[in-house]
């Protein structure tokens, strides 16, 4: 009968070693063994990547009316040789217009085409890792776009409609702010090689920030 024993490191003594070299399992004092997450370990790695369309003070126009499959809020391509899974989306608006719904989205499939737009850069969970993404990701690209075409996925969707304040009769919108997280939904969603993923915000006259966290691996480490 194999024993496995490992050291009881909790609080002083907690050892790290360089890249490669072997270490001991590490344990509480009563012998509970600790384990870090997948993507906990992967973050560490530098793996895990975050893009913002819009960030801090700076708002980004979203796309104007009801959405439009061939105008993307952010759009993601993977290229061959990587995977991406998506781990967390969040959109908040800052400015809403008085007309309509507004829907926010996100879709995986193959086939798109951005236009011209912003190209905001992908950062490592771990900058310290130089890890950079292989991912090519536009914003706002609302002319010269093609819709996903191909394995459509709609991994997310919501949405609000205007409402109407009984004691003020004027038209209200309750939420400002939107979350997806992959953990929730209890699916890991893998998008690539050479797919993309396609997020909305749409509204009349929309404008506010998107904020997009993906894992990329090779592509070897999810077949």
């Amino acid at each position: 009968m194999t024993i496995l024993k490992a050291l009881g490191n909790q609080t002083t003594s907690v050892e790290r070693v360089s890249e490669g070299n072997d270490i001991t399992l590490k344990a509480l004092r009563d012998g509970t063994l600790t384990v870090a997450s997948w993507i906990a370990a992967l973050s560490l790695a530098g793996r895990v990547f975050t893009v913002n369309q819009g960030l801090g003070t700076t708002a980004k126009a979203f796309g104007d009316g009801g959405l439009d499959t061939d105008e993307f809020d952010l759009h993601v391509a993977v290229p061959s040789g990587v995977a991406i899974i998506p781990l967390e989306l969040f959109i908040t608006f800052e400015t809403i217009g008085t007309v309509g719904i507004l829907e926010c989205a996100m879709q995986s499939g193959s086939g798109s085409i951005t236009g011209a737009g912003d190209t905001p850069t992908p950062i490592s969970s771990n900058v310290s890792s130089g890890r950079s993404s292989r991912c090519t990701v536009t914003g706002s690209a609302a002319t010269g776009a093609t819709a996903l075409t191909t394995n459509i996925k709609e991994i997310w969707r919501d949405s609000d409609q205007l409402a109407v304040d009984i004691d003020t009769v004027a038209q209200i919108r309750v939420k400002y702010n939107y979350r997806w997280y992959a953990m929730e939904s209890g699916v890991l969603d893998v998008v690539g090689p050479n797919q993309q993923v396609a997020i909305w915000a749409a509204a009349t006259t929309g404008t506010g920030q998107i904020g997009f966290k993906y894992i990329e691996l090779p592509v070897a480490a999810v077949e």
